[in-house]
């Protein structure tokens, strides 16, 4: 028995004739992660999130210190355009920066639990 198979449809050549087929649109917390990843290349945004603990942090504050990197990302979403994070509250971004950081396991509180690259409990078990 011989079976023709039907060709696939040829795929679109250029960007812009993809089309998603997802319904839902992209949440706040997917535009942060954007942005988060265009500003991973700059050495200051980098060192307002590297710290762990409040000593080690730039302006001596954890908090301090997502609001600054918070900053950051707002003021690219305005040289963006992007207007549903460029006129966001810093309060509102630095959550979802939090939840951008938790999916590549890079939250402070996940590295600050880490031994030899791998996250363990805490001693005080108030993971």
């Amino acid at each position: 028995m011989n079976t023709v198979l039907k060709a696939a449809p040829p795929l679109p050549a250029k960007l812009e004739d993809w089309h998603r087929a997802m319904k839902a649109e992209r949440t706040l917390n997917d535009l942060v992660e954007d942005i988060h990843r265009e500003l991973v290349s700059d050495e200051k945004y980098r060192e307002l999130l590297r710290a762990v603990y409040d000593a080690h942090a730039v302006e001596g504050s954890l908090a301090a210190d997502n609001v600054l990197a918070a900053m950051m990302i707002r003021e690219k979403a305005k040289d963006r355009s992007i207007s549903e994070i460029a006129n966001e509250k810093l309060a509102i971004i630095n959550l979802a920066l939090g939840v951008v950081l938790r999916r590549y396991h890079a939250s402070r509180k996940q590295r600050r639990n880490m031994v030899a690259g791998e996250e363990v409990p805490s001693e005080n078990g108030n993971d």
